[in-house]
């Protein structure tokens, strides 16, 4: 019998309960990217950790959807082809769909059974399109690191304003140092108080052996109105202040 896939909640920039710091954050990571891309050039960008379940999927989501948010065209590879979790994010939003293609995606891609248009997903909620992993191969090094990748990565570099790669840890596999030499520059997520500092220099070592540039990093499940940077009140104030200032735009 296979095996039962969970769907995970995606921590979505519309949702309602999602803080006002998160969506900023997520704003200015545009804004520096943007400002990146305009002086580098830099639109194909790997988003890895150290360890597994740092949040990266979920930060790879909500980047890709900031970027097409500002007018972008974007899309979105998983590039896990061993433990994949992108469709227990996404799977919910148009599941009939997601079934169809989750059997193709990038490794059927990869392996010659099918083409980019029949493989990815145009996910119209959420204004990006997706390209599932696709069955998980015996071989996913090997794949990633063949012709058909690079050609697929021309393709796309063609049709799309950014690439995001949602690969897996840096730190556990060399997958996501194979992945990076198609890319501009990786974004490395760490976990508050969780992700270890060992694991972190391991991770940011293993990058640059790979000779992949580290474009910056990201700081997940930090809450800033607990921190003793920014005070409650102080945060307070900032969110009034912001909202008064759109008023009526």
């Amino acid at each position: 019998m296979g095996k039962v896939r969970k769907h995970i909640r995606l921590n979505s920039l519309s949702g309602e309960e999602t803080s006002f710091a998160y969506v900023e954050a997520f704003k200015t990571l545009r804004t520096n990217l943007e400002f990146l891309s305009s002086e580098t050039d830099c639109k194909k960008i790997v988003v890895t950790s150290p360890l597994a379940e740092e949040g990266k999927t979920n930060v790879s989501i909500n980047l890709a959807v900031t970027l097409a948010d500002a007018g972008k065209k974007v899309i979105l590879l998983d590039c896990d082809l061993r433990r994949s979790i992108l469709e227990d994010y996404l799977s919910s939003e148009d599941k009939n769909k997601w079934n169809k293609q989750f059997t193709k995606g990038l490794s059927g891609i990869l392996c010659g059974k099918f083409n980019l248009a029949e493989s990815s997903i145009e996910m119209k909620n959420l204004g990006i399109t997706v390209l599932p992993s696709g069955k998980h191969p015996p071989n996913p090094s090997e794949l990633l690191a063949s012709k058909k990748m690079g050609q697929l990565i021309q393709e796309l570099d063609e049709i799309y304003d950014y690439i995001i790669f949602d690969a897996p840890p840096i730190s556990l596999v060399t997958d996501a140092a194979v992945i990076g030499k198609y890319a501009d520059g990786a974004l490395l997520v760490v976990r508050y108080k969780s992700t270890p500092v060992v694991m972190i220099k391991k991770a940011m070592e293993n990058l640059n052996n790979a000779g992949i540039k580290v474009i910056g990093s990201i700081l997940n499940a930090f809450d800033i109105k607990k921190s003793n940077i920014y005070g409650k009140k102080y945060y307070g104030y900032y969110r009034y202040a912001y909202k008064k200032e759109g008023e009526g735009l």
